[in-house]
């Protein structure tokens, strides 16, 4: 297919080009420029060589980038500001798409989105900006398109269900009654009743189809939660979560949980995902591999995460691959190692029931020890967990024996369940109480919440535009992109503006304009380093 051609250099009537509006150093030239640095062979491997002349490809790109990094979305939006913004103009070369040419050209591309975000991150680990050897992992939530009225529990489908086929019945019998009387009426007529019949059989379909995707995915879910388990009639793929304060104790809404993992240094993203887990607990695992194959494997790339990525599986892969990694741990008073315990004066003058973490473990004999003195030795095992008890003529002459047994306990001994893998959440905690590993998790807080906190706040992505959660990860994809242009935007152009000026300086006045509008191009072709050393150079000859 042929193109619609671009040339930013082309004057009008009037003798003025698109060029001349917009500033030197300006981000939609640096977008436009980066663009051009992209293999984009798999985009224009998509066209067909038959039909009308086309957008070009590069351009409707690099408009999407330069539109996601001012936060705009919207592709009514866009087609207005191609028209009047020079910016936008400038970015899509004149060629003013309209608003479906927008739209089709996102959703026909967004499986490309992650492949361009991690060509964008090559390029800036190439111009030396960061080592990437310290990397902070978070998840958000944001909302899906779709209304929390539409999600449904398994008793509100079959109760829907029931009403759309009564409506049916009725409107058969009513269908066959105006065949018979052969009725004028344009909303009582034989015609005007198939199509609702149609309609609501389109509905039945959708719905029976909604019943079966839930309870497929109550199989996947804890046993209590699976009752008042809902799906979403327009984004079954969208899970109910908490938005509001803490988000998991806010209103719930139909929405996404999204993963990051950016650069401590730069605070680029490094890696992305979008799931449907309420948690995190399950991502580590998959944002590490991410990072890894992204930037490429190092072995000395350190990890820092919140408490919401710990959990055993995750901690025993940490422990496997031999991974440098941080996670806080949301249950450190119950650990068990590494304490000195409380006498039982101190336990009865506080007078507070006896949690897990007043025991110690003694992993050379392998048993819990009480403040008291007494042994919880291992009885019984269920699966991967492992039941300690006292013996139950310890604990009925202990002192402690009212705050250590509840009114539930049967047994009249103490019992401790520990998961065969809790030797890794109790180096991981050990590993916790350097003044190293406070660092870095006091660290991790204000490198990677920025990320969300500009994503949301600044760019305005409270809330995905398009359904189904491969065009979701599609569009987080783009959100990065957009971040991260924002991000080299900023700590490439701070010194590339120093480093003209000198260039400026020592050129011809009919040289000078050309540099400017070069700005993007020196920074995507010239190494941090050099241009460290040529500014110094550039210092001396004006001395």
């Amino acid at each position: 297919m042929a193109f619609q051609s671009i040339n930013r250099n082309q004057m009008n009537l009037l003798g003025y080009c698109v060029d001349d509006f917009v500033p030197p150093g300006s981000k939609c030239r640096f977008v436009v420029d980066l663009v051009s640095a992209l293999d984009l062979s798999a985009l224009y491997a998509r066209y067909s060589d038959k039909g009308a002349e086309g957008k070009e490809p590069s351009a409707m790109l690099a408009t999407w980038f330069f539109a996601y990094s001012e936060g705009e979305d919207s592709t009514r939006q866009l087609e207005a500001k191609c028209k009047f913004d020079t910016r936008y103009m400038y970015s899509s070369g004149m060629l003013m798409p309209d608003h479906s040419t927008f739209s089709r050209f996102r959703k026909n591309n967004l499986d490309l989105m992650q492949e361009y975000f991690v060509q964008i991150l090559l390029l800036a680990k190439q111009k030396g900006l960061s080592d990437f050897k310290s990397i902070a992992i978070d998840g958000t939530k944001i909302q899906a398109s779709a209304s929390a009225k539409k999600s449904k529990s398994s008793e509100d489908l079959s109760r829907y269900l029931a009403a759309v086929r009564h409506h049916i019945a009725e409107y058969m019998q009513r269908c066959d009654e105006n065949d018979l009387l052969k009725s004028d009426q344009q909303d009582d007529n034989p015609e005007s009743i198939r199509a609702k019949i149609n309609e609501l059989k389109e509905l039945e379909k959708t719905l029976i189809e909604r019943q079966h995707q839930l309870e497929t995915r109550k199989q996947t879910i804890k046993k209590e939660y699976r009752q008042k388990h809902q799906i979403n009639l327009t984004e079954p793929d969208a899970t109910k979560m908490g938005l509001g304060s803490g988000q998991e104790k806010g209103p719930a809404y139909p929405a996404y949980n999204a993963q990051v993992s950016a650069d401590q240094n730069t605070q680029l993203i490094v890696a992305n995902d979008v799931v449907t887990d309420r948690n995190d607990s399950r991502q580590f695992r998959v944002q590490h591999q991410s990072v890894e194959k992204n930037l490429g494997e190092d072995p000395n790339r350190q990890f820092n995460a919140d408490s919401g990525f710990h959990s055993m599986e995750q901690l025993e892969y940490i422990e496997q691959n031999q991974i440098d990694a941080v996670i806080a741990d949301p249950a450190r008073k119950n650990r068990s190692v590494g304490k000195t315990l409380p006498e039982v004066e101190e336990l009865l003058e506080a007078n507070k029931p006896l949690r897990r973490g007043h025991f110690s473990y003694q992993a050379q004999e392998n048993y819990y020890r009480c403040s008291a003195g007494h042994k919880l030795r291992p009885r019984t095992s269920k699966g991967k967990r492992a039941i300690y008890m006292a013996d139950p003529n310890d604990c009925g002459a202990c002192v402690l024996r009212h705050l250590c047994l509840t009114s539930r306990n049967k047994s009249g001994a103490r019992n401790l369940v520990r998961d065969r893998r809790e030797e890794y959440a109790e180096r991981m905690f050990l590993k916790l109480q350097s003044d190293e590993a406070k660092s870095r998790i006091r660290r991790r807080a204000t490198s990677v919440e920025p990320v969300f906190g500009n994503l949301k706040a600044n760019l305005g992505f409270r809330r995905f535009k398009l359904r189904g959660l491969p065009n979701v990860r599609g569009e987080f994809a783009l959100m990065c992109i957009a971040h991260n242009l924002n991000k080299l935007f900023q700590l490439m152009g701070d010194f590339v503006d120093f480093f003209l000026s000198i260039i400026v300086s020592l050129v011809k006045p009919a040289y000078q304009n050309s540099i400017r509008r070069s700005k993007a191009k020196i920074i995507l072709h010239i190494n941090l380093k050099w241009q460290t050393i040529f500014a110094t150079a550039c210092y001396s000859m004006r001395e």
